[in-house]
């Protein structure tokens, strides 16, 4: 790992047009990953089928009766990851639907953006309905905010797991904990930007923040080396009535499948149904 920060900072030097293409298509191709085997048994429980989605079909899960609870996973992952909340809040009375973002699991599409995964987002509420809630992890919390700022998805309660405030400091937070130049850094977000066709700054969920008007709850674990801690204090600070909670010794993901979580989150969601 360290040689190869070591050759991207030395690139990033002496070709910086090159390493800023690289960058940018690396922005928006998500690596092919040996997702976990966790919860693929009660996805096979639910029903299958595909919407059409900004990329072609998108694939979703759903199953139970009562107020819907749409699922968005992170990067590089797919509904598999959200499975462990869908199971414990069908089983509370929610109808659940677990999403594929586009170019992820088993969605259509080799390369995706954080506003694509939002429209793959209101492509499900176009098609099935406004869902009640929102629950989501990573950066599939923060293009949900990206779909709520932009109208297309108005849930009544949001649940961000770990979520990233600004996409351009945690660019610069991950990059930075790596070793990655400053230098290399400004190129990263420059490559990002010539795909997104928009400032990075745009995708900030402080900045949407004090329009939104679903109830919101903000997990992070205290353990997090992807998302710094402190993102969840300024996603929060400015969302109206919104609830943050810190959960020691957790990591990015443990905010998936921790038992404590798992009722904080189905007891706001009751707390909000009444």
């Amino acid at each position: 790992m360290k040689t190869a920060i070591l050759m991207a900072n030395i690139m990033a030097t002496i070709a910086p047009a090159r390493f800023r293409a690289i960058a940018a298509k690396r922005f928006e191709r998500p690596r092919v990953r040996k997702q976990s085997d966790t919860g693929r048994d009660f996805l096979e429980t639910l029903d299958a089928s595909w919407i059409e989605g900004p990329l072609g079909r998108q694939r979703i899960y759903s199953g139970g009766n009562g107020p819907s609870v749409f699922f968005l996973h992170g990067w590089e992952a797919d509904a598999a990851d959200l499975s462990s909340h869908a199971q414990n809040l069908m089983e509370r009375g929610y109808r659940v639907v677990l999403i594929d973002g586009p170019a992820h699991g088993a969605s259509q599409g080799h390369a995706a953006t954080l506003p694509q995964f939002g429209e793959g987002l209101s492509a499900a509420a176009a098609t099935l309905g406004q869902p009640f809630a929102v629950v989501a992890h990573s950066m599939g919390a923060a293009s949900s905010v990206f779909a709520m700022s932009e109208g297309f998805v108005k849930p009544a309660a949001f649940i961000a797991l770990a979520a990233p405030c600004s996409m351009d400091d945690n660019v610069s937070f991950q990059a930075g904990s790596m070793g990655v130049s400053e230098r290399a850094i400004a190129l990263i977000k420059d490559g990002m930007e010539s795909v997104l066709k928009t400032p990075i700054t745009r995708f900030d969920i402080a900045r949407d923040a004090p329009a939104m008007t679903a109830r919101a709850l903000f997990i992070y674990g205290d353990n997090d080396v992807i998302v710094p801690l402190g993102a969840g204090e300024k996603a929060s600070r400015d969302w109206p009535g919104a609830k943050l909670v810190i959960k020691p010794g957790l990591g990015h993901r443990g905010v998936l499948r921790d038992p404590g979580v798992l009722a904080e989150v189905a007891d706001f969601l009751d707390g909000v149904r009444g």
